[in-house]
Protein backbone atom coordinates (compact mmCIF):
# COMPACT_ATOMS: atom_id res chain seq x y z
CA UNK A 1 0.00 0.00 0.00
CA UNK A 2 1.10 3.49 -0.64
CA UNK A 3 1.57 5.74 1.91
CA UNK A 4 -1.42 8.16 1.63
CA UNK A 5 -3.57 5.07 1.47
CA UNK A 6 -2.42 3.69 5.03
CA UNK A 7 -3.03 7.06 6.05
CA UNK A 8 -6.33 6.93 4.61
CA UNK A 9 -6.84 3.06 6.45
CA UNK A 10 -5.29 5.18 9.61
CA UNK A 11 -7.49 7.35 9.91
CA UNK A 12 -10.52 5.38 9.72
CA UNK A 13 -9.40 3.01 12.36
CA UNK A 14 -8.95 6.20 14.47
CA UNK A 15 -12.36 7.46 13.79
CA UNK A 16 -13.68 3.98 14.65
CA UNK A 17 -12.03 3.90 17.94
CA UNK A 18 -12.54 7.42 18.99
CA UNK A 19 -16.57 7.07 18.75
CA UNK A 20 -16.27 4.07 20.74
CA UNK A 21 -13.70 5.52 23.08
CA UNK A 22 -15.11 4.91 26.61
CA UNK A 23 -16.32 1.01 25.16
CA UNK A 24 -13.02 -1.14 26.93
CA UNK A 25 -14.24 -4.36 23.94
CA UNK A 26 -14.32 -1.59 21.12
CA UNK A 27 -11.02 -0.47 22.06
CA UNK A 28 -9.20 -3.67 22.85
CA UNK A 29 -10.19 -5.39 19.57
CA UNK A 30 -8.52 -1.98 17.56
CA UNK A 31 -5.76 -2.13 14.66
CA UNK A 32 -4.59 0.85 16.58
CA UNK A 33 -3.39 -1.00 19.41
CA UNK A 34 -0.79 -2.96 17.00
CA UNK A 35 -0.44 -0.12 14.74
CA UNK A 36 0.81 2.23 17.82
CA UNK A 37 2.62 -0.68 19.59
CA UNK A 38 0.46 -1.38 22.18
CA UNK A 39 -0.68 -4.58 21.87
CA UNK A 40 1.24 -6.33 24.19
CA UNK A 41 1.23 -3.84 27.22
CA UNK A 42 -1.32 -4.99 29.97
CA UNK A 43 -2.58 -1.64 30.31
CA UNK A 44 -3.49 -1.25 26.81
CA UNK A 45 -7.06 0.04 26.79
CA UNK A 46 -6.30 2.84 29.12
CA UNK A 47 -2.87 3.35 27.46
CA UNK A 48 -4.56 3.92 23.90
CA UNK A 49 -7.82 6.08 25.47
CA UNK A 50 -5.20 8.27 27.32
CA UNK A 51 -3.20 8.75 24.12
CA UNK A 52 -6.19 9.57 22.35
CA UNK A 53 -7.11 11.97 24.93
CA UNK A 54 -3.88 13.74 25.34
CA UNK A 55 -3.65 14.20 21.76
CA UNK A 56 -7.29 16.28 21.33
CA UNK A 57 -5.61 18.00 24.31
CA UNK A 58 -2.70 18.94 22.71
CA UNK A 59 -4.50 20.16 20.24
CA UNK A 60 -5.92 23.03 22.29
CA UNK A 61 -5.00 26.62 21.35
CA UNK A 62 -3.19 28.83 23.36
CA UNK A 63 -5.10 31.81 24.54
CA UNK A 64 -3.72 34.38 22.60
CA UNK A 65 -5.45 32.91 19.18
CA UNK A 66 -8.49 34.30 18.75
CA UNK A 67 -11.50 32.51 19.53
CA UNK A 68 -13.33 32.23 16.06
CA UNK A 69 -10.12 31.03 14.53
CA UNK A 70 -10.52 27.38 12.56
CA UNK A 71 -8.15 25.78 15.57
CA UNK A 72 -10.27 26.70 17.99
CA UNK A 73 -13.17 25.42 16.41
CA UNK A 74 -11.38 22.29 15.23
CA UNK A 75 -10.02 21.50 19.12
CA UNK A 76 -14.03 22.30 19.95
CA UNK A 77 -15.38 19.77 17.58
CA UNK A 78 -12.76 17.55 18.75
CA UNK A 79 -13.51 17.37 22.62
CA UNK A 80 -17.31 17.45 21.82
CA UNK A 81 -17.36 14.88 19.56
CA UNK A 82 -15.29 12.18 21.03
CA UNK A 83 -13.75 13.29 24.41
CA UNK A 84 -17.55 14.28 25.56
CA UNK A 85 -19.03 11.73 23.40
CA UNK A 86 -21.91 14.10 21.95
CA UNK A 87 -23.92 14.21 19.07
CA UNK A 88 -23.18 15.53 16.01
CA UNK A 89 -26.43 17.65 16.58
CA UNK A 90 -25.28 19.01 19.65
CA UNK A 91 -21.81 19.51 18.98
CA UNK A 92 -23.10 21.54 15.69
CA UNK A 93 -26.08 23.43 17.76
CA UNK A 94 -23.18 24.60 20.14
CA UNK A 95 -21.06 25.98 17.62
CA UNK A 96 -24.25 27.36 15.59
CA UNK A 97 -23.51 24.80 12.57
CA UNK A 98 -26.09 22.51 10.31
CA UNK A 99 -25.19 18.84 11.16
CA UNK A 100 -24.06 18.99 7.39
CA UNK A 101 -21.41 21.83 7.96
CA UNK A 102 -20.05 20.38 11.15
CA UNK A 103 -19.93 17.05 9.21
CA UNK A 104 -17.79 18.62 6.87
CA UNK A 105 -15.91 20.49 9.37
CA UNK A 106 -15.53 17.31 11.71
CA UNK A 107 -14.16 15.75 8.80
CA UNK A 108 -11.08 18.31 8.40
CA UNK A 109 -10.71 18.36 12.28
CA UNK A 110 -10.27 14.48 12.26
CA UNK A 111 -7.81 14.78 9.36
CA UNK A 112 -5.81 17.43 11.94
CA UNK A 113 -5.90 14.99 14.69
CA UNK A 114 -4.61 12.20 12.31
CA UNK A 115 -1.62 13.74 11.27
CA UNK A 116 -1.08 15.36 14.83
CA UNK A 117 -0.83 11.06 15.97
CA UNK A 118 0.88 10.39 12.18
CA UNK A 119 3.65 12.81 12.90
CA UNK A 120 4.44 11.96 16.48
CA UNK A 121 3.95 8.24 16.79
CA UNK A 122 5.66 7.71 13.37
CA UNK A 123 3.17 5.30 11.91
CA UNK A 124 4.28 5.77 8.50
CA UNK A 125 7.64 4.56 9.01
CA UNK A 126 6.01 1.87 11.34
CA UNK A 127 7.96 3.50 14.35
CA UNK A 128 5.80 1.62 16.76
CA UNK A 129 4.49 4.17 20.33
CA UNK A 130 6.63 1.55 22.42
CA UNK A 131 9.73 3.38 20.56
CA UNK A 132 8.88 6.66 22.37
CA UNK A 133 9.26 5.43 25.71
CA UNK A 134 6.52 3.84 28.04
CA UNK A 135 3.60 5.93 29.02
CA UNK A 136 3.98 6.45 32.58
CA UNK A 137 1.06 4.78 34.62
CA UNK A 138 -0.85 7.32 37.48
CA UNK A 139 -3.19 5.93 39.82
CA UNK A 140 -6.48 6.69 38.59
CA UNK A 141 -4.89 4.72 35.16
CA UNK A 142 -4.47 1.63 36.72
CA UNK A 143 -8.05 2.07 38.24
CA UNK A 144 -9.44 2.36 35.12
CA UNK A 145 -7.64 -0.20 34.00
CA UNK A 146 -9.09 -2.58 36.49
CA UNK A 147 -12.54 -0.86 36.31
CA UNK A 148 -12.57 -1.97 32.42
CA UNK A 149 -11.20 -5.61 33.36
CA UNK A 150 -13.63 -6.82 35.27
CA UNK A 151 -17.44 -7.81 34.58
CA UNK A 152 -19.93 -7.88 37.14
CA UNK A 153 -20.32 -11.29 38.59
CA UNK A 154 -23.02 -13.21 41.03
CA UNK A 155 -21.42 -13.56 44.14
CA UNK A 156 -22.27 -15.12 47.70
CA UNK A 157 -22.05 -12.69 50.79
CA UNK A 158 -20.27 -15.23 52.58
CA UNK A 159 -17.65 -16.23 49.98
CA UNK A 160 -16.41 -12.59 49.50
CA UNK A 161 -16.29 -11.77 53.16
CA UNK A 162 -14.47 -15.80 53.61
CA UNK A 163 -12.06 -15.17 50.32
CA UNK A 164 -10.85 -12.05 52.40
CA UNK A 165 -10.88 -13.48 55.54
CA UNK A 166 -8.74 -16.32 54.24
CA UNK A 167 -5.75 -13.77 52.51
CA UNK A 168 -5.42 -11.54 56.02
CA UNK A 169 -5.25 -14.53 58.05
CA UNK A 170 -1.44 -14.23 58.79
CA UNK A 171 -2.07 -10.66 59.92
CA UNK A 172 -4.96 -11.77 62.21
CA UNK A 173 -2.89 -14.38 63.73
CA UNK A 174 -0.05 -11.84 64.45
CA UNK A 175 -2.50 -9.04 65.97
CA UNK A 176 -3.82 -8.88 69.42
CA UNK A 177 -7.07 -8.46 67.97
CA UNK A 178 -9.54 -10.90 67.89
CA UNK A 179 -11.86 -11.78 65.11
CA UNK A 180 -15.75 -12.67 65.23
CA UNK A 181 -17.84 -13.69 62.11
CA UNK A 182 -20.97 -15.07 62.29
CA UNK A 183 -22.79 -15.80 58.54
CA UNK A 184 -25.58 -14.86 58.44
CA UNK A 185 -28.39 -16.81 56.77
CA UNK A 186 -30.82 -16.31 53.74
CA UNK A 187 -28.79 -13.06 52.26
CA UNK A 188 -29.00 -12.53 48.56
CA UNK A 189 -26.11 -12.90 46.39
CA UNK A 190 -24.60 -9.75 44.85
CA UNK A 191 -24.00 -8.29 41.87
CA UNK A 192 -20.18 -7.49 41.84
CA UNK A 193 -16.62 -7.01 40.09
CA UNK A 194 -15.38 -9.58 42.50
CA UNK A 195 -11.52 -9.62 42.56
CA UNK A 196 -12.06 -4.99 43.06
CA UNK A 197 -14.60 -5.93 45.87
CA UNK A 198 -12.64 -8.46 47.58
CA UNK A 199 -9.28 -6.08 47.45
CA UNK A 200 -11.47 -3.66 48.92
CA UNK A 201 -12.90 -5.12 51.93
CA UNK A 202 -8.95 -6.51 52.12
CA UNK A 203 -7.90 -2.51 52.41
CA UNK A 204 -10.60 -1.84 54.94
CA UNK A 205 -9.60 -5.60 57.46
CA UNK A 206 -6.25 -4.26 57.41
CA UNK A 207 -7.39 -0.67 57.78
CA UNK A 208 -9.46 -1.76 60.78
CA UNK A 209 -6.39 -4.07 62.46
CA UNK A 210 -3.56 -1.19 62.21
CA UNK A 211 -5.87 0.47 64.08
CA UNK A 212 -6.60 -0.97 66.78
CA UNK A 213 -4.13 -1.83 69.77
CA UNK A 214 -6.16 -4.68 71.37
CA UNK A 215 -9.71 -5.59 71.49
CA UNK A 216 -12.31 -7.25 68.79
CA UNK A 217 -13.49 -6.85 65.45
CA UNK A 218 -16.82 -8.08 64.37
CA UNK A 219 -17.82 -8.69 60.52
CA UNK A 220 -21.67 -8.62 59.97
CA UNK A 221 -23.88 -9.24 57.26
CA UNK A 222 -26.90 -7.29 56.77
CA UNK A 223 -30.00 -7.06 54.24
CA UNK A 224 -33.56 -5.41 55.32
CA UNK A 225 -36.37 -6.96 53.06
CA UNK A 226 -36.74 -4.67 49.92
CA UNK A 227 -33.47 -3.36 49.78
CA UNK A 228 -31.30 -3.70 46.72
CA UNK A 229 -27.62 -3.51 48.61
CA UNK A 230 -26.61 -5.28 51.75
CA UNK A 231 -24.73 -3.90 54.05
CA UNK A 232 -20.97 -5.72 55.31
CA UNK A 233 -19.83 -4.04 58.45
CA UNK A 234 -16.40 -4.49 60.20
CA UNK A 235 -16.69 -2.77 63.83
CA UNK A 236 -13.62 -2.50 66.58
CA UNK A 237 -14.59 -3.11 70.21
CA UNK A 238 -11.57 -2.33 72.78
CA UNK A 239 -8.54 0.68 71.93
CA UNK A 240 -7.71 2.51 69.22
CA UNK A 241 -3.84 3.86 68.49
CA UNK A 242 -3.13 7.05 69.25
CA UNK A 243 -2.41 7.81 65.52
CA UNK A 244 -5.25 6.47 63.43
CA UNK A 245 -5.86 9.91 61.65
CA UNK A 246 -2.32 9.26 59.80
CA UNK A 247 -3.25 5.28 59.22
CA UNK A 248 -4.61 3.65 56.20
CA UNK A 249 -6.35 6.75 54.42
CA UNK A 250 -4.64 5.54 51.42
CA UNK A 251 -6.37 2.45 51.36
CA UNK A 252 -9.26 3.31 52.33
CA UNK A 253 -9.97 5.73 49.37
CA UNK A 254 -8.73 2.97 47.14
CA UNK A 255 -10.92 0.90 48.73
CA UNK A 256 -14.01 3.46 48.07
CA UNK A 257 -12.62 3.22 44.14
CA UNK A 258 -13.18 -0.44 44.20
CA UNK A 259 -16.40 -0.60 45.05
CA UNK A 260 -17.66 2.08 43.05
CA UNK A 261 -17.13 0.23 40.25
CA UNK A 262 -19.59 -2.37 41.41
CA UNK A 263 -22.30 0.69 42.75
CA UNK A 264 -21.04 -0.23 45.97
CA UNK A 265 -20.41 2.56 48.73
CA UNK A 266 -17.85 2.65 51.72
CA UNK A 267 -18.27 4.80 55.26
CA UNK A 268 -16.55 4.85 58.66
CA UNK A 269 -16.92 5.95 61.91
CA UNK A 270 -13.83 6.46 64.24
CA UNK A 271 -15.88 8.23 66.85
CA UNK A 272 -16.09 5.84 70.10
CA UNK A 273 -20.24 5.11 70.68
CA UNK A 274 -19.78 2.91 74.25
CA UNK A 275 -17.58 0.29 73.61
CA UNK A 276 -17.23 0.22 70.06
CA UNK A 277 -14.17 2.61 68.77
CA UNK A 278 -14.71 2.29 65.38
CA UNK A 279 -16.66 1.15 62.00
CA UNK A 280 -16.59 0.69 58.58
CA UNK A 281 -19.69 -0.08 56.78
CA UNK A 282 -19.69 -1.24 52.88
CA UNK A 283 -23.05 -1.37 50.98
CA UNK A 284 -22.99 -3.75 48.42
CA UNK A 285 -25.54 -3.90 45.33
CA UNK A 286 -27.72 -7.23 45.41
CA UNK A 287 -27.82 -9.52 42.11
CA UNK A 288 -31.45 -8.42 41.43
CA UNK A 289 -32.64 -10.42 38.63
CA UNK A 290 -32.12 -8.11 35.33
CA UNK A 291 -35.07 -9.16 32.09
CA UNK A 292 -33.60 -8.45 28.88
CA UNK A 293 -35.73 -8.58 25.73
CA UNK A 294 -33.70 -9.61 22.66
CA UNK A 295 -35.29 -8.69 19.33
CA UNK A 296 -33.33 -10.20 16.38
CA UNK A 297 -34.40 -12.25 13.34
CA UNK A 298 -30.93 -13.97 12.74
CA UNK A 299 -31.24 -17.45 15.24
CA UNK A 300 -27.36 -17.51 15.90
CA UNK A 301 -27.26 -13.82 17.32
CA UNK A 302 -29.80 -14.98 19.50
CA UNK A 303 -28.24 -18.05 20.68
CA UNK A 304 -24.92 -16.10 21.29
CA UNK A 305 -26.80 -13.82 23.18
CA UNK A 306 -27.81 -16.41 25.36
CA UNK A 307 -25.03 -18.24 26.02
CA UNK A 308 -23.72 -14.39 27.07
CA UNK A 309 -25.86 -13.67 29.55
CA UNK A 310 -25.78 -17.10 30.79
CA UNK A 311 -24.67 -17.49 34.68
CA UNK A 312 -25.38 -13.40 35.08
CA UNK A 313 -28.19 -11.42 36.78
CA UNK A 314 -29.84 -11.20 32.99
CA UNK A 315 -32.13 -13.27 31.89
CA UNK A 316 -33.00 -13.10 28.60
CA UNK A 317 -35.64 -13.43 26.61
CA UNK A 318 -35.47 -13.96 23.02
CA UNK A 319 -37.78 -13.05 20.18
CA UNK A 320 -36.97 -13.60 16.06
CA UNK A 321 -40.26 -12.01 14.67
CA UNK A 322 -40.36 -8.14 14.88
CA UNK A 323 -44.21 -8.31 14.22
CA UNK A 324 -44.59 -10.42 17.74
CA UNK A 325 -41.68 -8.11 19.97
CA UNK A 326 -44.11 -5.52 20.79
CA UNK A 327 -46.85 -7.77 22.95
CA UNK A 328 -44.08 -9.73 24.14
CA UNK A 329 -42.63 -6.76 25.78
CA UNK A 330 -46.27 -5.52 27.06
CA UNK A 331 -46.74 -8.90 28.33
CA UNK A 332 -43.46 -9.25 29.77
CA UNK A 333 -42.60 -5.68 30.86
CA UNK A 334 -38.87 -5.85 29.96
CA UNK A 335 -36.01 -3.74 31.97
CA UNK A 336 -34.03 -3.97 29.11
CA UNK A 337 -34.42 -4.02 25.12
CA UNK A 338 -31.80 -5.06 22.71
CA UNK A 339 -32.79 -4.19 19.21
CA UNK A 340 -31.65 -5.41 15.92
CA UNK A 341 -32.24 -2.43 12.98
CA UNK A 342 -31.95 -5.26 9.83
CA UNK A 343 -35.09 -7.09 10.59
CA UNK A 344 -37.43 -8.64 7.96
CA UNK A 345 -40.76 -7.53 7.28
CA UNK A 346 -39.95 -4.32 9.66
CA UNK A 347 -37.69 -1.76 9.97
CA UNK A 348 -35.92 -1.62 12.74
CA UNK A 349 -36.00 2.46 13.26
CA UNK A 350 -39.77 2.17 12.86
CA UNK A 351 -40.15 -0.60 15.61
CA UNK A 352 -37.62 1.49 18.21
CA UNK A 353 -40.56 4.62 17.25
CA UNK A 354 -42.90 2.27 18.34
CA UNK A 355 -41.24 1.35 21.82
CA UNK A 356 -40.86 4.98 22.75
CA UNK A 357 -44.29 5.95 21.93
CA UNK A 358 -45.86 3.40 23.52
CA UNK A 359 -47.51 4.64 27.28
CA UNK A 360 -46.25 1.23 29.09
CA UNK A 361 -43.04 0.38 27.34
CA UNK A 362 -42.13 4.44 26.60
CA UNK A 363 -39.50 4.46 29.80
CA UNK A 364 -37.87 1.29 29.07
CA UNK A 365 -34.13 1.56 28.13
CA UNK A 366 -34.12 0.25 24.39
CA UNK A 367 -29.70 -0.81 22.98
CA UNK A 368 -29.74 -0.59 19.12
CA UNK A 369 -28.06 -3.72 18.18
CA UNK A 370 -26.80 -3.63 14.60
CA UNK A 371 -23.82 -3.93 12.17
CA UNK A 372 -25.09 -0.12 10.61
CA UNK A 373 -22.74 2.21 12.02
CA UNK A 374 -25.47 4.50 13.38
CA UNK A 375 -24.74 5.30 16.69
CA UNK A 376 -25.81 8.87 16.25
CA UNK A 377 -28.74 8.13 14.52
CA UNK A 378 -29.83 5.83 17.03
CA UNK A 379 -29.60 7.84 20.45
CA UNK A 380 -31.31 10.83 18.54
CA UNK A 381 -34.35 8.38 17.89
CA UNK A 382 -34.29 8.06 21.39
CA UNK A 383 -32.21 4.66 21.74
CA UNK A 384 -30.62 4.35 25.58
CA UNK A 385 -27.68 2.66 24.43
CA UNK A 386 -25.79 1.84 21.24
CA UNK A 387 -24.15 -2.02 20.61
CA UNK A 388 -22.00 -2.35 17.34
CA UNK A 389 -21.51 -6.47 15.95
CA UNK A 390 -20.17 -8.23 15.83
CA UNK A 391 -20.80 -8.36 19.81
CA UNK A 392 -18.66 -9.50 22.68
CA UNK A 393 -19.45 -10.83 25.99
CA UNK A 394 -17.93 -7.80 27.73
CA UNK A 395 -19.00 -5.26 25.50
CA UNK A 396 -22.83 -6.81 25.96
CA UNK A 397 -22.59 -6.86 29.68
CA UNK A 398 -20.71 -3.34 30.35
CA UNK A 399 -23.79 -1.90 28.22
CA UNK A 400 -26.00 -3.62 30.37
CA UNK A 401 -24.45 -2.64 33.82
CA UNK A 402 -24.66 0.67 32.58
CA UNK A 403 -28.29 0.86 31.69
CA UNK A 404 -28.66 -0.93 35.63
CA UNK A 405 -27.03 1.93 37.06
CA UNK A 406 -29.22 4.31 35.46
CA UNK A 407 -32.46 2.42 36.10
CA UNK A 408 -31.38 2.01 39.94
CA UNK A 409 -30.09 5.23 40.51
Amino acid sequence: MTTETDRSAFEHELRAALTHLYDPAALRDSRLMALLGLETRADAIVALRRLLLDTIESLRPGDDVPAQSRSWRYYYILYGRFTEQLTQFEVGNDLGLSVRQLRRQEKRALAVLTDAIWTRYKVASAEPASAQGPLALGREDELAWSQAAFSRESVEVDALIRSALNTAEPMLQSSPVALEYEPSEELPKLALQLVPARQALLNILTVALDWMNEGQLVVRAEHQPGDRHVSVSVTGYGALASTTAEMGAERLSVARELLSFSGGSLHHDADSVGEQVCQFRLTLPTDVRISVLAIDDNPDTLQLLQRYTADTRYRLLAESDPARSLALAEETMPDIILLDVLLQDMDGWELLGRFRAHPQLGDKPVIVCTILPQRDLALSLGAAGFLSKPLSQRGLLSVLDAQVDRLHG
